[in-house]
Order: C-alpha cells, then sequence, then structure tokens
C-alpha cells in the first residue's frame, strides 16, 4: 500500500494532484488523504506513516516550508515530499532542501505530472540487487550503511576481491556493482571489463579517493557507468541512480556528473 497526503486550500489543485495519483490506482492500493491547511497536514503526518507528501507552499496555519520543516519529528520523516506552488523563492527552496523534500511541481501543472512521480516513487522503492566489492572490511561496511541510507532500496552483497566477485556474479544476478580501484591482484578497472564482457547492462560504478582525469577516463573507456569519490553520501546514490535508470532528476536532488572530468572539461572551456 503507498499512503499520500495531498495538502493544498485549493480544491481544484487537490483535485487535479488526487486525478494524477489515480493513475496508478489499478497498480498498487493507494489511500489518499486531502487537507486545506498546513495544520492538518502536520496533524496527519504525525498519525500516518506517509510515503508520499504533496504539500502546498502557501496554505493557512503553516505554511508548506513550516510543514515540511517540522515533519522530520515525525513518523514521515522519510516521506517523498513534493512541494507545490505557482512560483517558488530563495529562502522557500533553501528550506525545502535543507529538510529534505525531494521535488518541485509548479503550478499550473496536470494530473500525468503527478502520475510521473508516483510512477518515480514505484522505481526508487523497488528492490535492486547491487554487489560491493573492496578488500577493506571498514570501506565495505561504510558502502553499506550509506547505501541503506540512500531513498532507493538495494539488495546488498559483498565481495572482498575480483575473484569473489566474479564467482558471485556467476551465482547470481546483479543489476549494479559498486568496485573499488585499489584491489590487491586484479583493480577495479580490470574487474570492470571482465563484467562488460559478461554483460553490457549491469551498471558498474567505481569507488577511488583519486578523480584524475586519466584514471576516470580509463573507466569510461572501459565501459564503466559512472565514478564515485571517496568519501560519498546517499545523495551522490540517489544521483546515481537516477541516470542509472533514467528517471527525470529531482528539483531538490545532488547535481553531479558521473564523471567529474567532464565538469572540469566545461569549466575549462
Amino acid at each position: 500500500m503507498i499512503r499520500v497526503l495531498i495538502a493544498d486550500d485549493s480544491a481544484i489543485a487537490r483535485e487535479i494532484v488526487a486525478e494524477g495519483i489515480q493513475l496508478h490506482r489499478g497498480e498498487r492500493y493507494i489511500e489518499i488523504e486531502t487537507v486545506d491547511n498546513g495544520r492538518a497536514a502536520l496533524a496527519y503526518l504525525q498519525k500516518k506513516k506517509v510515503d508520499i507528501a504533496f504539500i502546498d507552499i502557501h496554505m493557512p496555519g503553516l505554511n508548506g516550508p513550516e510543514v515540511v520543516s517540522a515533519m522530520k519529528e515525525t513518523q514521515s520523516n522519510e516521506c517523498l515530499t513534493v512541494a507545490m506552488s505557482s512560483s517558488l523563492d530563495d529562502r522557500a527552496e533553501t528550506v525545502l532542501k535543507k529538510f529534505g523534500a525531494y521535488h518541485f511541481l509548479q503550478k499550473p501543472f496536470q494530473p500525468g505530472d503527478v502520475g510521473e512521480i508516483v510512477a518515480t516513487f514505484r522505481v526508487m522503492t523497488r528492490s535492486y540487487p547491487i554487489l560491493v566489492v573492496d578488500d577493506s572490511g571498514t570501506m565495505r561496511k561504510l558502502a553499506r550503511k550509506v547505501l541503506e541510507s540512500s531513498r532507493f532500496e538495494f539488495e546488498i552483497s559483498e565481495a572482498d576481491s575480483a575473484d569473489a566477485a566474479l564467482k558471485a556474479l556467476a551465482r547470481g544476478k546483479f543489476e549494479l556493482i559498486l568496485t573499488d580501484f585499489h584491489m590487491p591482484g586484479v583493480d577495479g578497472l580490470e574487474l570492470a571489463g571482465s563484467i562488460r564482457d559478461l554483460s553490457s547492462k549491469i551498471g558498474i560504478y567505481m569507488m577511488s579517493t583519486n578523480d584524475t582525469t586519466y584514471l576516470e577516463r580509463s573507466a569510461a573507456f572501459i565501459g564503466i557507468t559512472g565514478f564515485l569519490k571517496k568519501p560519498f553520501t546517499p545523495a551522490d546514490i540517489d544521483t546515481m541512480m537516477h541516470e542509472f535508470l533514467e528517471i527525470d532528476k529531482p528539483k531538490f536532488g545532488k547535481v553531479r556528473d558521473m564523471f567529474s572530468f567532464m565538469e572540469r572539461e566545461r569549466k575549462a572551456s
């Protein structure tokens, strides 16, 4: 079940959002609650665990940013939050970003725009089998913690070497590989080449403290999907997954290139 809250003092806006949500009714049971003010929205977020909240920025009682900032103290603290308004000023954007809002819908919008967000939520909450490859047990533990803090769901397996990774690939089906570059024996680039020979569809992401242009270009040439400079964060994983799954980037999400040499070259030009 997906529980959705629509908070807007405009009955028309609430109706459009509800219509967009209804596009997914046949695929999964969706419970919808509608309120017309900020205090009622916060009360519902405290009472029920909400999965997706569409929050108008300008509402009586508490405004949207105030509701979102208070949401972290409720059982809906992991809610996918979408702010709505005809415009977004810098102050509201700063608060919404700070307290973890996901996206922004500019009014007027269509039911299909809402439907796309619900579809994205369904994609984000599917479990993705991922293999973390690193010879350091500490680094594998840290990578697991970051993955578990992402908005996406992962089924995490671990390997402590390239050989162990290839054996795991032979036994199981993985959609993503997160591999360290510096490993004894076969390094991450060689491992990536072997994996790419097996499949062109697996997402392969390199982890390293070194993000030199030479290393990144070598990784890109082999067919690695992207590069994560250590230490990376859950926001970096979210960006990685949006790129890998080719879904729309959220308004309040982190923006980064999968290879940082692209950004360096843009700035140089």
